[in-house]
């Protein structure tokens, strides 16, 4: 039997096999379905359109539902070319909260839908070449790069490290490229982001002007968001001292979280490195703290820079980020290729050794399930490409490589099995049976030419135990740049995303036809039925309570008592696309007592937990390996008796109920395929125009002919 569909041209498989060897996937869905367009005209009197978000980064609320939130918003705008029109025709990114708790699925804006981030650098009336040294971006200050850190170091006065520009447009606080993570009172912390415009700036459409004309501005934000998912509603928290573009947040063993690297400014950086310093939130005061004690508390990361919390207590970065940024500037990159830890005691950096592999790029870093007593972790990293800044256009490798720290800080490695498929900026999913999903990504790094990315389309599963990768069933849509994928509570897997730079950083997201992925936004959805799901019946928790201490023993109500073969914790995902160091499983000693009662033990600190919402799940025995039970939202750090909330049924089937727009093919091949059937048939309706149809009963948001003249190949 044969499962999933395959997008043409892709790098993907289809392999053979049942549910209960390969899972199974949903159609795609979106907001609102297929009948409303993904795309209407803007009610603030521009010609602007508006189109549904892409699940670009995406957390999972204590609730069960999920937020996410939108990444390079209104791209489909642009004109005449990335360079000049980008920055001014970009928006904040929206955000909405997907619920699929009844079975199906349902959609909420937050209050307000892009946040409350704003650009606290921006003054009323300023122009960016009213402030010269902030507009080249150097000397700047201490921290904010290479430049700014020996300019200090030195005794030279310090500086505004930018100057930015205040431009009409509403573009000033976008969530994009920000990070995100679960605070331990449920709040959703989201940190950094980009302010775009145009410097220098000629001529803006946001001031009235006909064209845009200028070099585009990507500045990192200092600004920091909470998200209540009580109320559904953004508000400020406190900005961060450095404008941080493409961070890395990390809870600490405290619960508090610390912000790595990121850039101030991305195109026209002039501090020959990225933001050099960290800094903790402090969630009580609403507050954040520079963490420098001198010298060894600066260090040069690369953008994304993946940090994990180990059981040494410590921050582990394993020499992978996105190494495309910033463009080679970095004249001591040659760090990124180290093994390093950021002690939050000392908040100072220590170098644990050489990465077998160097600096990787694009790839995803997991940690497998910890076991009892906790005194080792191992991460498994998988694909991506090789080298320090600027990257390389060189194809994806199906590297897989272990390390693994111990308490004491100890670093070990060894290599692991090779991908079926090499892939650049996959998802990674951290599954209660042990095993890790390998999903979505490309076959060639698509920053340095956009476009030109060919989609993996067949996941992988690795298991550690036979050290093996093994394929399951293609998703059916390309999910190659900015895609997110999370376990949901009822321990299936949500695949959204894929939001493309415009090929060749030329016209709005124009496919290239196949091979090569689709390079239009996708707003939809899929979600994946792994394999234990199709084992027999699953075992259901009818008890635990909410809270749970460090060290603390606790009770597990469950009818399937005997037939439980372990018990986790796992804490709640928050992706930011190629990158999530929320993710961690901990399997935990218990006992029987009857039939229906466990007994655990919760784990021994926040080096290994940090506090926060976990999934609370038992797995039961079976001949085909465990079953999982539906999720229980426990939190880890503090005591509450109370019933722990269980967001989805123990018999929910996979959501269902929704459809999504078809792809479509907009590259030039297409279009003159289609100039030749109308040659010989007469005229027909562009498959484009059908995908933006109005709803029934409704009136098109977009003139005939309008999206068409949008393509430069297509007569006007």
């Amino acid at each position: 039997m044969t499962l999933g569909a395959l997008a043409p041209g892709s790098v993907s498989a289809i392999p053979e096999g049942g549910p209960d060897v390969v899972g199974m996937w949903t159609k795609p869905f979106e907001e609102n379905g297929a009948g409303t367009p993904r795309c209407q005209k803007a009610n603030d009197g521009t010609d602007f359109f508006v189109c549904k978000p892409a699940a670009v980064q995406a957390a999972v609320l204590n609730d069960g539902r999920v937020l996410y939130y939108n990444g390079l918003e209104s791209q489909e705008n642009a004109r005449n070319g990335s360079v000049p029109s980008l920055a001014p025709s970009s928006r904040n990114s929206q955000a909405r909260v997907l619920d699929l708790r009844s079975g199906t699925p349902r959609w909420v804006a937050p209050t307000p839908p892009r946040s409350t981030h704003t650009n606290p650098n921006v003054k009323p009336g300023h122009t960016s070449y009213e402030d010269p040294l902030g507009a080249t971006g150097v000397p700047g200050r201490p921290g904010d790069g290479f430049v700014g850190s020996t300019w200090g170091s030195l005794g030279g006065p310090s500086h505004d490290p930018t100057s930015s520009p205040d431009d009409p447009a509403p573009n000033d606080g976008d969530m994009f490229c920000s990070d995100l993570t679960a605070l331990p009172n449920g709040k959703i912390l989201i940190a950094g982001g980009s302010d775009w415009y145009n410097e220098p700036s000629v001529l803006d459409r946001n001031q009235g002007d006909p064209a845009d004309v200028g070099l585009a501005e990507v500045e990192g934000l200092r600004s920091a968001s909470l998200f209540d998912p009580a109320a559904d509603t953004f508000t400020p928290a406190a900005p961060m001292k450095y404008g941080r573009w493409y961070p890395m947040l990390v809870i600490g063993p405290d619960g508090n979280p610390t912000v790595f690297g990121g850039v101030t400014r991305l195109l026209h950086n002039t501090q020959l490195g990225n933001v050099r310093r960290t800094e903790t939130y402090r969630a009580d005061t609403n507050s954040w703290e520079e963490n420098y004690v001198g010298p060894a508390s600066e260090n040069e990361l690369p953008l994304v820079s993946r940090m994990i919390l180990t059981p040494n207590g410590q921050f582990f970065y394993p020499a992978v980020g996105q190494m495309w940024g910033p463009f080679g500037q970095a004249v001591n990159e040659a760090t990124m290729a180290l093994f390093q830890f950021f002690n939050p005691k000392t908040k100072e950096w220590s170098v644990s050794g050489v990465a077998p592999l160097g600096a990787r790029s694009g790839a995803f870093v997991l940690p497998l399930t910890m076991t009892p007593p906790y005194e080792t972790m191992t991460l498994a990293t998988w694909g991506g490409t090789l080298g320090p800044p600027p990257g390389s256009w060189l194809p994806a490798n199906p590297f897989t490589t272990l390390t693994t720290i111990d308490a004491n800080g100890n670093v070990s490695n060894r290599n692991g099995a090779d991908l079926n498929h090499a892939r650049w900026y996959s998802s990674g999913v951290l599954l209660p049976d042990g095993k890790v999903l390998a999903v979505g990504g490309g076959d060639k790094d698509d920053v340095i030419d956009p476009g030109t990315t060919i989609a993996v389309n067949t996941p992988e599963l690795y298991d550690p135990t036979t050290n093996k990768w093994t394929e399951v069933a293609p998703h059916t849509r390309d999910r190659a740049y900015h895609n997110s994928a999370l376990l949901l509570p009822d321990m299936r897997v949500l695949l959204g995303g894929n939001a493309p730079l415009a090929a060749h950083y030329g016209g709005p997201n124009q496919d290239q036809g196949r091979p090569f992925a689709n390079n239009d936004n996708d707003p939809s959805f899929e979600i994946w039925s792994p394999p234990y799901l199709f084992r027999g019946p699953r075992p259901t928790v009818t008890r635990v309570q909410k809270g749970v201490n460090y060290g603390e023993t606790f009770t597990i109500t469950t009818p399937d008592a005997g037939l439980i073969e372990s018990v986790l914790l796992m804490r709640t995902p928050s992706p930011e696309h190629v990158a999530d160091s929320d993710q961690r499983a901990l399997k935990l000693e218990y006992t029987r007592s009857g039939d229906t009662t466990l007994t655990a033990t919760a784990p021994p600190s926040g080096n290994v937990a940090p506090p926060g919402t976990y999934y609370l799940v038992v797995n039961k025995r079976s001949l085909q390996g465990p079953i999982p039970s539906v999720a229980r939202m426990v939190d880890v750090g503090r005591t509450d008796r109370s019933e722990a909330p269980r967001p989805f049924p123990d018999d929910a089937p996979a959501p269902s109920g929704g459809s999504a727009t078809a792809d479509e093919d907009t590259s030039q091949a297409a279009a003159v395929r289609q100039r030749a059937r109308d040659a010989t048939t007469g005229p027909s309706t562009h498959r484009f125009l059908a995908a933006h149809a109005a709803p029934a009963g409704g009136t098109s948001p977009v003139p005939p002919g309008t999206l068409l003249r949008r393509w430069p190949f297509v007569p006007r």
